[in-house]
């Protein structure tokens, strides 16, 4: 039988195992906070106040790989599989390099990222024992991130599944382990959960490694390596834009976790927990997405404009909806879903006002995500970068302060405002895919 070629498969075919692999891949933090939380409630804001931190490490990571990807994708659309595999060579190790580079960065500063972030006292000295243990895994990070764009692009995204249940699976049973301190290990407390999330992702990357060897019969040649100084100029035009958006983004979220800072440690705490939560409401969307985002770069590379533009119309409707519904349901089941977490009551209603506010963050942030992947996909990654992070620091960062401290709203203020960003945004976005510009910036 002939197989199906991946521009010519379903948008569900693709997506669902990808939808699966980002619910069991948001455990883990919503994992690591569960087990702080049997310890320390001040563990786990500690350590929750750095997600934005580690978010925007791994975004950049993410950027670069789907970037990589999607040159691959298009390679594999036009037919040029030579050109394929010297794409993948190339950031398999460009981005083993850069987890190192970020190691090498993060480690002498872990004790005083949280200083500027405004930690002090308790939550400080937490969030310092997880950096000084986490960095260590960056590495194996951006290679599991890397391998499973890769595999993810040649439509085995069911084996990306697999790897990742394994990884949380085996994350699970090492923060029991370094936590209780079985099997002859020490208690280890906050050092024991940043190493279990290290070496968890080494056995992802242990696992997708197999998979590309021996599932997709990838092997590097001679010739990759001087078909990597052509391939190299697309890889950061594409890589360093795409990159620079989520990363603005992912500041943005610093910025306004200092500012939760500033109200106070119950605001910090409960925008942690529900943050977790929340996170629930756009696990559709970014499936969904990403499925359109592979299929759009393998039409781009055919040069299937149309059947691209259809694509991703469809799954704009589909992730609107979607995370509309999820967050509505997440909201509506919010003080039982806090309890996991706390039984404070102060920090149980504000997260469930927070969790209401991310009803109205949903839908545009769907729509953010869809747009903004679909134009890198197509090589068009320079306006989202540039205009999505202008729009961000001038007109979501002015509504967020203004909401927060001069309407007084505090913490649900900030939250709005978060909302506020996505739907300006998302209007640009929405304009520019709809212009056709993004037709011209393939690299095939």
């Amino acid at each position: 039988m002939k197989q199906i070629e991946v521009k010519d498969r379903s948008l569900i075919s693709l997506s669902w195992p990808l939808i699966l692999t980002f619910t069991v891949g948001m455990l883990q933090p919503m994992m690591d906070s569960w087990f702080l939380s049997r310890t320390s409630e001040t563990a786990a804001a500690g350590v929750g106040a750095m997600m934005p931190i580690l978010g925007a490490l791994f975004t950049a990571l993410n950027a670069f790989s789907q970037a990589g990807a999607s040159i691959t994708s298009q390679f594999i659309g036009a037919k040029q599989k030579s050109h394929a595999r010297s794409t993948q060579t190339m950031i398999i190790y460009g981005s083993l390099l850069l987890g190192i580079a970020i190691n090498f960065i993060v480690f002498p500063l872990a004790g005083a990222i949280p200083r500027w972030m405004g930690l002090t006292d308790e939550p400080a000295e937490f969030a310092r024992q997880f950096l000084s243990v986490v960095a260590f895994g960056f590495a194996f990070r951006s290679l599991q991130t890397t391998l499973t764009a890769i595999i993810a692009t040649h439509g085995l995204t069911v084996w990306n599944l697999f790897g990742n249940v394994l990884t949380i699976a085996s994350n699970a049973f090492l923060n029991y382990v370094f936590l209780e301190g079985l099997y002859g290990f020490p208690k280890m407390g906050v050092y024991g959960v940043g190493l279990a999330t290290a070496l968890s992702w080494l056995i992802s990357s242990v696992i997708l490694q197999l998979v590309l060897r021996f599932k997709l019969h990838h092997q590097s040649h001679r010739y990759d390596w001087k078909r990597s100084r052509i391939l190299l100029p697309d890889w950061l035009r594409i890589g360093l834009p795409a990159a620079a958006e989520p990363i603005s983004f992912q500041l943005f979220q610093v910025f306004i976790t200092a500012m939760v800072v500033y109200v106070g440690t119950t605001a910090m705490t409960a925008r942690v927990f529900a943050g977790n939560w929340a996170a629930i409401s756009v696990i559709l969307g970014v499936g969904l997405g990403s499925g359109n985002q592979i299929l759009v770069a393998h039409l781009v590379g055919a040069h299937d404009y149309d059947k691209a533009n259809r694509r991703v119309r469809q799954t704009l409707a589909v992730a609107i909806t979607s995370g509309l519904l999820f967050a509505i349901g997440v909201a509506l089941l919010g003080e039982q879903l806090l309890r996991v977490f706390t039984d404070n009551p102060e920090v149980i209603r504000l997260g469930k006002i927070c969790l209401w506010c991310d009803v109205a963050v949903q839908p545009f942030k769907a729509v953010n995500f869809v747009v903004t992947t679909s134009l890198r996909a197509a090589g068009d990654s320079k306006f989202p970068a540039i205009v999505g992070s202008g729009m961000m620091w001038t007109l979501g960062l002015a509504t967020s302060l203004i909401l927060a401290f001069v309407v007084g709203l505090g913490l649900p203020g900030l939250w709005l405002g978060m909302a506020s960003d996505e739907l300006y945004r998302s209007f640009a976005n929405i304009w520019r895919w709809r212009s056709g510009r993004w037709k011209s910036k393939a690299v095939v």
